[in-house]
């Protein structure tokens, strides 16, 4: 189904840019499959088109998201686990170390509890969410992509039923505070959590980074997805932010429609983030790709706000998923090569 919906969206993407790089197939025959070649697979010129747009120039290191998904990421990642490790509710379980925003009620298999752990019942859960003056309430095993996500505040929603409300989400869901930021994130669009997409590979005993984005919001939404009109900006190591991001109509844009220039940005505590990451993705090595999203709070500190145990690879944006280990990675699963050779 993924490998399906990446290439439906990869025409789509290419037709918004006149069909991308285009380059002749005879370059593509001789730098792209002869790259291939060895692993018996011969990509389509579409994603290379889409991919190398941006440098005008084919780099066969690309992982085609068809075959991203078909091959690399069942051969990387254990999927029959990935619904119970990425359940928000035992995020506190898995990565007690990590910061993350404070859990108002969750409910698991239809048990509800509160935030200390407790088991309680109904009632007892609507007179917590009753007390609270804001919070968001989510899918607990997959809100990709701002999915279900419902914001509280009590001054915009003085009438709202919670009886209602828990009863719509069903089971498996979870109720945070509302997550404050940095003010250099905030000054960027203040409605949403902007926050920092990271991929990390668990590779030959190392976790390493594959790319980095800032996803912000734009126009008061208080969602950063690009799905959901937002925009994503590659960061460099230092966490400074490249000079051009990328919106949902694809263009490339040097600053934010609120005004920021991108180039001018520096993420507070960036290193922090990549430290945590590097750390956190070592307690979980049934997925060796995944995706992080953290915020920064006001004082600086690194908040958990999800992981993804079946993330994208951000190539439009930032580059081939593997870099340099490409070869090494595609050799372990194609060739049976030891990754510690």
């Amino acid at each position: 189904m993924e490998a399906r919906r990446a290439q439906q969206a990869c025409k789509s993407y290419l037709t918004k840019i006149n069909g991308g790089y285009q380059g002749s197939h005879a370059l593509f025959r001789s730098q792209v499959l002869t790259f291939w070649s060895k692993y018996g697979l011969k990509p389509n010129k579409m994603w290379y088109d889409l991919y190398c747009f941006k440098d005008g120039a084919y780099d066969p290191r690309y992982i085609p998201e068809d075959l991203y998904w078909r091959k690399i990421y069942p051969a990387l990642n254990k999927t029959t686990f990935r619904h119970a490790y990425t359940d928000k509710c035992f995020y506190k379980h898995l990565f007690p170390y990590l910061k993350q925003p404070r859990t108002i009620l969750r409910n698991s298999n239809h048990c509800f509890y509160d935030g200390a752990g407790k088991i309680i019942d109904l009632n007892k859960a609507k007179s917590i969410l009753a007390s609270e003056k804001s919070f968001v309430i989510k899918p607990a095993i997959y809100s990709g992509e701002g999915v279900d996500i419902f914001f509280y505040d009590r001054d915009d929603n003085k009438d709202i039923d919670f009886h209602n409300l828990l009863n719509s989400y069903g089971t498996n869901y979870i109720v945070q505070e509302v997550a404050s930021q940095h003010e250099i994130l905030a000054s960027i669009h203040p409605n949403s959590l902007n926050t920092i997409r990271i991929i990390s590979i668990l590779f030959q005993g190392k976790v390493h980074i594959s790319s980095a984005i800032l996803r912000m919001g734009v126009a008061g939404s208080r969602l950063d997805n690009v799905s959901a009109g937002g925009i994503a900006c590659p960061i460099e190591p230092d966490g400074r932010l490249k000079g051009e991001a990328i919106n949902r109509q694809s263009e490339r844009i040097t600053s934010h429609p609120g005004g920021a220039v991108f180039r001018e940005i520096k993420i507070p505590s960036y290193g922090r983030v990549v430290d945590a990451i590097c750390r956190a993705h070592l307690d979980i090595p049934h997925f060796r790709i995944l995706g992080w999203d953290f915020s920064i709070d006001e004082m600086g500190q690194p908040v958990l706000i999800e992981y993804n145990g079946a993330p994208g690879m951000n190539q439009i944006s930032c580059g081939p998923l593997f870099g340099d280990l490409t070869e090494a990675v595609l050799d372990t699963i194609f060739l049976n090569k030891s990754e510690f050779n």
